[in-house]
């Protein structure tokens, strides 16, 4: 082996039984040699680091829908239907599907498709209510007939109050002509009704 000046550095001259000595070959070499088990560990982070975003943004989305720990849960009122589902298609701001169930919002009413205010109104309603939302449906005692197939109804969707939701953001207004016969009539967001 070659000796080295004190001060001055000169790499080893390749040859045939060595190969090239220099810094910068021995790393492509090493590169070439890794690439494969480098990219599959960069992928495998990759794919942890995506999971662990997933999940928090699940973990966000959950604590974001729930209502807060003093309120109380949503329950229904009266002896008139009351279920659950998820809510799978908005009609309108003041009319959507759970379980494929037609639902129209008793005392509530928001413009119809066309006409100023509509989209808004919908708009509302699709965040507020989002599709794949859980829901709870209370008929209205009142109008258990129905209204053009749909059932009249306060729907709690992830604990809120859309009824309540709609009139508060001044997207909808209380249908006053119901509210001698609507068993909701007298909560504090159909104040209209008194």
């Amino acid at each position: 082996m070659r000796r080295l000046a004190a001060r001055r550095w000169k790499p080893l001259r390749p040859t045939r039984s060595r190969g090239s000595l220099y810094p910068g070959a021995i790393l492509r070499r090493m590169m070439r040699r890794d690439r494969r088990a480098m990219t599959s560990a960069a992928m495998a982070y990759v794919i942890v680091v995506l999971i662990v975003l997933v999940a928090a943004a699940g973990i966000l989305a959950h604590v974001a829908n729930t209502p807060p720990a003093g309120s109380p849960a949503p329950q229904c009122k009266g002896t008139a239907a009351c279920f659950t589902g998820t809510v799978t298609h908005i009609v309108d701001g003041d009319t959507l599907d759970v379980n494929d169930q037609r639902i129209r919002l008793a005392l509530v009413n928001t413009p119809e498709v066309g006409r100023p205010g509509a989209a808004e109104a919908t708009d509302f309603t699709a965040t507020a209510c989002p599709i794949g939302a859980h829901a709870l449906v209370d008929e209205d005692d009142g109008q258990t007939g129905g209204s053009y197939g749909r059932m009249i109804a306060v729907v709690y969707c992830e604990g809120v109050n859309l009824n309540a939701a709609l009139v508060e953001s001044r997207h909808g207004v209380i249908l006053t002509e119901y509210c001698g016969v609507s068993e909701f009539a007298q909560e504090p967001w159909a104040a209209a009704c008194r």
